[in-house]
């Protein structure tokens, strides 16, 4: 597919005239909220989810999938979020805004949806693992901050789709990565990101990790959120681009972390039991 590239002044002018870049989901907003407020209590949740009917209605139905061995049994929202699990049920409820945001009727694919989910769910997983031994944050804002980083791309999609499309073919028959060539079409998905989580609001580390993820190097601020969280898209991106996991730029920033050798090769292997979980909410949440 053939795609002029954009120059400064164009995209500048295109972002001006986005009249609707979608408004941060209220529940999405609340679940940040209580996330930096640590607030974790399954009655704060279902008090949050019980305003969104189709927030409830999808947790009641992962609820009672048999994969929880309840089916058929799961009557209410306490009794989903009990079986379920608090956490889980936030990356649940943040997944399904994330997935409607993505199905919202403009031209994203459904293959282009079903990679940005994946991504996004699999980043915060592996977000949330590493900080289990690694404390640099509170576990539930790393989940976050994996869910969110790549926003831009979704903004891309929905917003610039000729040039979204463009950039992931001419990724895939270079085989080499996206954001490696996205320059090529006068515009990137982290420039995209930074847009948005201004016109959200939302937290300045969140702006730092979605401006800067590609490179760290360049944060003046943040810089562990940003280093963890190049990191985590290096691992999120392990299957299709393997050799970035080991390369010196990688290194150089678990070297920043003080991430040992042996600790990275460790955190690898634990990404390996994540690709089915995904699959699998994939499948329950679609």
């Amino acid at each position: 597919m053939a795609s002029n590239p954009l120059d400064e002044n164009e995209i500048r002018y295109q972002i001006a005239q986005i009249e609707e870049l979608p408004a941060l989901p209220q529940a999405i907003k609340r679940l940040i909220e209580i996330i930096h407020s640590e607030i974790d209590t399954p009655g704060e949740l279902e008090s949050i989810i019980g305003y969104d009917p189709s927030l409830a209605a999808k947790v009641v139905m992962v609820g009672n999938t048999s994969y929880y061995g309840y089916r058929g049994r799961v009557k209410t929202l306490s009794k989903a979020i009990a079986i379920i699990g608090v956490n889980q049920v936030k990356s649940i409820c943040i997944c399904t805004l994330l997935m409607n945001l993505l199905s919202n009727g403009r031209v994203v694919s459904p293959v282009h949806r079903e990679m940005l989910w994946k991504h996004s769910f699999a980043s915060s997983k592996i977000a949330a693992e590493i900080t289990k031994k690694r404390p640099w944050m509170n576990g539930d804002e790393a989940a976050v901050l994996g869910l969110i980083h790549d926003l831009g791309w979704i903004v891309m999609a929905m917003h610039f789709n000729e040039q979204f499309v463009a950039i992931f073919e001419t990724a895939a028959r270079r085989s080499i990565p996206p954001w490696c060539v996205e320059m090529q079409y006068g515009l990137s998905h982290t420039q995209l990101g930074k847009y948005l989580a201004s016109r959200w609001a939302f937290p300045e580390s969140f702006k730092a990790v979605m401006e800067f993820h590609h490179s760290p190097e360049m944060s003046k601020s943040f810089k562990t959120e940003v280093r963890l969280m190049h990191l985590v898209n290096v691992l999120s991106h392990s299957r299709e681009y393997p050799d970035l996991v080991n390369d010196e730029f990688t290194l150089s920033h678990c070297r920043e972390l003080y991430i040992c050798e042996d600790e990275w090769q460790e955190i690898q292997e634990s990404v390996q039991n994540t690709w089915s979980e995904v699959d699998q909410l994939w499948n329950l949440l679609r």
